[in-house]
């Protein structure tokens, strides 16, 4: 039965033989942070064959039937809600594996939470709602309590792992309250991710990985020698979990003009028992890893190259190889999550450069963006862009077996606004020089992906010569620099959410009367609700990052 209460009890008739799976889920208990308008269920049950089983039933009289799940051994569970427009509303995930016995009931208990997506700064913490319309009041959010955040690790979906600095805190996600004392960290944090199934979290730190368990607020670490960048972990075969960790991270370029090199290293620890490890060179340049949860694999992009690629070690272990599963312009960001890679990269601007005549000339390495001007005698510099930079997200099978998902996102516009113009409808429309995904999220389902973005809009100034009285600036050069939250829908491949955080303008020197300029306030459903900030990184209960 369905008993709306703190709880929903859903007797789940997953009978085989005289064996069933009842389950009881768990909501919060802040009713403005549980799921509601759920009319479908869906249990999955996943053996250790990686292959999962999957039932979807449509709740009727407050109850629902799981239908014939599978009998065996170390089964996760979990559970999705979805309304009447299939819009998932809910996510619950089995906390241990379970063992389903055909001749017996089992009984599960598991949380189940709205998918909360959060960006943190490392002053604050944010959360999107993608259950709601982005008009909603309760679409973006603020966590109280905590300080100092710099990453957001969903830990079995009923815990959140605030990661500052030095510090791990627990958010209780049925009430979104700081729990217990914060955890120390035995070096500064440079990263951070889940260990699947379980309430701990790995940390990429200056000196190596921590494995932190937050329900033992206990810590143990492995010294890599060097500072891990990133940090992923995965399945390692043989039932347990190894946490990977980056170091020497080469990031994609920004710029369109901007060189790419580098060779990075590859460290891995057993979770259980984390030892020293001494790092494993690729010759490649990588900008993220990512392990998958339920294989021995673990991927990479690298942004040289434009490639995301799968790591290998030698036969004699002494290096670490790559090998392309798919093309992916200046690849900055993945993670692993459902049997498919979800990444992001950028395809570049094309920028127009002019020699002091104002005659158009090749860019170069050296051409640079000047704003506002302080050199009218510069050879090459950067103008304008005639195409705009643009984010690309991909959707990637494990296997290599078919061909990868793209998204080839719109490149975006800003308008800047004459603030000299009392309409304020006198504007220039600039396109991106850049757009850098910095930190991506897959949310549970399969459908969307959140990525934090930072982008770069520039327009040289225009400038009259040989008027009456001499030159004159017609317009002024400007620079502006955003940050921008974004979800992605890939069964759409369109742009589902997006909220500008923060929107910085530099302004060069002009004649009247267009001297002042400014940053136009985008939609409604597209601004901040809590003023300027920069996301650093972005998390997601029961997603993968």
């Amino acid at each position: 039965m369905l008993v709306r209460a703190c709880v929903i009890a859903l007797s789940a008739g997953a009978c085989v033989g005289s064996g069933s799976l009842d389950l009881t889920l768990q909501l919060p208990t802040d009713q403005t942070l549980q799921p509601s308008g759920e009319t479908t269920v869906e249990v999955i049950a996943t053996g250790t064959d990686g292959v999962p089983v999957a039932n979807t039933s449509v709740i009727e009289n407050n109850s629902f039937s799981a239908g014939d799940l599978p009998v065996g051994n170390d089964m996760q569970i979990d559970v999705l809600l979805r309304d009447v427009s299939n819009r998932l509303v809910g996510v619950g995930e089995a906390g241990a594996l379970v063992d389903i016995k055909g001749d017996q009931t089992t009984s599960l208990t598991m949380p189940v939470r709205k998918p909360f997506v959060y960006a943190a700064t490392d002053k604050d913490l944010y959360s999107f709602d993608p259950t709601l319309d982005s008009r909603d009041a309760s679409f973006q959010g603020q966590l109280s309590g905590v300080s100092g955040p710099m990453f957001a690790v969903s830990a079995g979906g009923d815990l959140l792992a605030i990661v500052t600095s030095n510090t791990v805190q627990v958010v209780d996600t049925s009430t979104n309250m700081v729990t217990g004392n914060p955890i120390q960290l035995p070096d500064a944090a440079n990263d951070a991710s889940a260990v699947p199934g379980s309430h701990r979290i790995a940390v990429g730190t200056k000196s190596g990985i921590t494995i932190v368990d937050l329900d033992a607020g206990t810590v143990a670490s492995s010294s890599a020698g060097a500072s891990v960048d990133r940090v992923t972990v995965g399945a390692n075969g043989t039932g347990g979990h190894t946490a990977y960790g980056l170091i020497s991270r080469v990031q994609a370029p920004s710029s369109p003009l901007d060189s790419c090199s580098g060779a990075s290293s590859i460290v891995a620890t057993d979770v259980d028992s984390p030892a020293d490890a001494t790092p494993v060179g690729t010759s490649t340049a990588l900008s993220d890893i990512a392990a998958d949860p339920q294989q021995a694999l673990l991927f990479a992009t690298d942004p040289c190259d434009g490639e995301v690629v799968r790591l290998d070690a030698s036969s004699d272990s002494t290096a670490i190889n790559a090998t392309m599963v798919s093309a992916l312009a200046r690849a900055n960001v993945l993670t692993v999550l459902g049997e498919r890679i979800w990444a992001a990269g950028t395809t570049p601007a094309v920028p127009v450069c002019l020699d002091a005549n104002g005659n158009t000339i090749k860019c170069n390495a050296d051409s640079p963006i000047e704003c506002p001007v302080t050199d009218n005698t510069l050879t090459n510099y950067v103008a304008y862009v005639t195409t705009g930079a643009a984010m690309v997200v991909q959707s990637i099978p494990t296997t290599g077996s078919d061909a990868p998902l793209e998204f080839d996102v719109p490149d975006r516009r800003e308008t800047m606004v004459s603030l000299d113009d009392d309409a304020q409808q006198h504007a220039q429309v600039l396109r991106a020089f850049s757009a850098v995904p910095n930190d991506l999220v897959a949310l549970p389902g399969g459908q969307f992906v959140s990525v934090v973005a930072s982008s770069e809009y520039f327009i040289q100034e225009l400038v009259e010569t040989g008027g009456v009285g001499g030159d004159k600036i017609l317009l002024p050069c400007l620079d502006g620099k955003t940050s921008d939250w974004l979800e992605f829908d890939m069964a759409s491949l369109s742009i589902a959410s997006r909220v500008r955080t923060e929107c910085n303008l530099t302004v060069g020197q002009a004649d009247p009367p267009f001297v002042d300029w400014g940053c136009d306030v985008p939609p409604a459903n597209e601004t901040s609700k809590f003023g300027a900030y920069t996301p650093a990184s972005v998390g997601a209960l029961f997603g993968a990052r």
